[in-house]
């Protein structure tokens, strides 16, 4: 007898864990828990941009330079092309430039022709073309680069673009980042104070980068007199970051 009452005990203890278990399972539903996120998007936001620019000294500069040769036939275009290019080239190295700091941009051969007055257009000859970009950070030199460059047969100076390394570029974005969500978070207090409101969380952060990069450009390498003067000036570089508060 005794047996039987302690069976009907067990059972019965048991019975009621495994009714407990199953109001806990009822109780915590994925429906509860998406009311809990439907919640918390129904909290009240401000979204708010913020900014911050910083002038910053470049340590890059690329300089375009180009070879273009005609001829009456193609080969000879392309030979004497390849000549004063390999020439320019190994006056450059001269100046202490290294081989990664000159590539090859474009490298074409097109025909010419005239154009008689109701006649068919004349094959006279072909141009080649042969462009190359020097990038450095020797700035001392840059004057010295374009005038070695022309000197030994560059007949097209393109441009000189200044911009930053990326290990300088990655340092002063972050800087310019924790600026800008600064920024944004003061606009946010400001709107909110007269409101009595604060800001109580961050739901969302989206960060937008932006820079200008100032080229300097100059003449026919045929009218370059002297040395030619490089001065690479500031870069303005700016950080934009949309910030979404909550708010309380």
């Amino acid at each position: 007898m005794k047996v039987l009452e302690k069976t009907r005990t067990i059972f019965t203890v048991v019975v009621i864990v495994a009714i407990s278990t199953l109001f806990l399972m009822l109780t915590f539903t994925p429906e509860n828990s998406t009311a809990t996120d439907g919640n918390e998007e129904a909290k009240p936001t401000l979204s708010v941009m913020g900014v911050s620019s910083m002038n910053v000294q470049p340590d890059l500069a690329s300089v375009a330079l180009t070879v273009e040769v005609k001829a009456e036939n193609a080969s000879e275009a392309m030979g004497k092309n390849a000549e004063i290019m390999s020439r320019v080239i190994n006056a450059l190295k001269q100046l202490g430039l290294e081989d990664d700091e000159i590539r090859t941009r474009h490298v074409g051969l097109y025909p010419e022709y005239f154009y008689p007055k109701d006649k068919p257009p004349v094959l006279i000859g072909y141009k080649a073309v042969n462009s190359i970009t020097v990038t450095t950070q020797k700035f001392d030199i840059l004057g010295l680069i374009i005038d070695t460059a022309v000197a030994n047969g560059v007949n097209k100076v393109e441009g000189v673009w200044f911009t930053l390394s990326k290990k300088l570029q990655d340092s002063v974005k972050l800087q310019l980042i924790s600026s800008a969500m600064e920024n944004a978070k003061l606009k946010a207090e400001a709107a909110l104070e007269p409101l009595g409101m604060s800001i109580t969380g961050v739901k969302s952060i989206e960060i937008k980068e932006a820079g200008w990069y100032y080229p300097v450009v100059y003449r026919e390498a045929a009218e370059t007199v002297a040395t030619t003067p490089i001065m690479p000036g500031e870069i303005e570089v700016t950080v934009m970051v949309y910030v979404v508060f909550y708010i309380g």
